[in-house]
């Protein structure tokens, strides 16, 4: 997912974008970008940018009804440039679970992600959005009789192949629009319901082996892509909130509205998210 210097792979190559439109809109809004990355390693999360912590996070229910998820005591990072968040990935990478197996002489033990936050204030009317981008770097899917696991190695395989099971088990469900979507039957599904529900956006990309003695294991996972492929979440949502009481009223004050709407000016303003699907 990160490519080399000469060839930048798509995380590279996403954040890059997102700062260059983060660039072109700088003189009509104010924007702050904060990053995290966190791995799932056993059924476990972990902070990747906080070394000096063992102790497991957990997912909660972010108060104020809004029904979104958040992972209290994980550490994010302000970031302005790619330089910074390059910094913040190398740290990333460091802390991650890796081992040796049979089929993988760097195998990656555990599911990773990094976490961008865009917050948005336009200048001129004080309007706030919230945005979330998700970079995943799935481990992949595991025959435990060719890597040879055991012990340790076998018990990170078992979870490996649950979490990814559940991840499919998700998609079937959205694929079929069924009412109940199982997220919470795993770490990584229940992390991934905010971008994988109907007001995200979705895209899945594939690592295959070229190898005829890997052809099993590229079977499996272009079966996975498949079924993946079939399902549609709908049009991606905004996420947009109305600018303080006092800054509105301020706004209206200036344009001419607030003499004429003098009663309106003094009512509260619901500070709730609108969600207006984009064109």
């Amino acid at each position: 997912m990160e490519g080399t210097p000469s060839d930048p792979g798509i995380n590279q190559r996403a954040l890059r974008l997102l700062l260059s439109k983060v660039g072109e809109r700088s003189n009509s809004w104010e924007h702050q970008l904060s990053v995290s990355m966190v791995e799932i390693y056993n059924e476990s999360l972990r902070d990747l940018l906080d070394s000096s912590s063992n102790t497991p996070l957990d997912i909660k229910m972010a108060p104020g009804g809004a029904g979104e998820l958040y992972v209290p005591g994980l550490m994010q990072r302000n970031v302005q440039c790619m330089q910074d968040i390059n910094k913040i990935l190398e740290l990333g990478h460091k802390q991650r679970a890796t081992e040796q197996t049979n089929v993988n002489s760097h195998s990656s033990r555990s599911h990773a992600l990094l976490i961008l936050t865009a917050k948005g204030r336009e200048t001129s009317t004080g309007i706030c959005t919230t945005g979330k981008l998700y970079l995943v770097d799935l481990a992949g899917s595991e025959r435990v009789s060719r890597s040879g696991a055991a012990g340790e190695r076998l018990r990170e395989a078992q979870c490996i192949n649950r979490s990814l099971s559940a991840l499919g088990d998700v998609f079937s469900a959205l694929r079929s629009d069924q009412a109940y979507v199982p997220y919470r039957n795993s770490k990584l599904t229940y992390l991934l319901q905010e971008p994988l529900s109907r007001d995200g956006k979705a895209l899945l990309l594939l690592q295959v082996s070229p190898t005829e003695k890997n052809a099993s294991e590229s079977l499996c996972s272009l079966r996975f892509g498949d079924r993946v492929r079939a399902v549609e979440l709908g049009a991606p949502a905004r996420r947009i909130e109305p600018p303080p009481l006092r800054e509105q009223t301020e706004t209206e004050s200036l344009t001419g509205r607030g003499a004429r709407n003098t009663s309106l000016r003094k009512r509260p303003i619901n500070s709730g998210r609108l969600r207006i699907g984009l064109q």
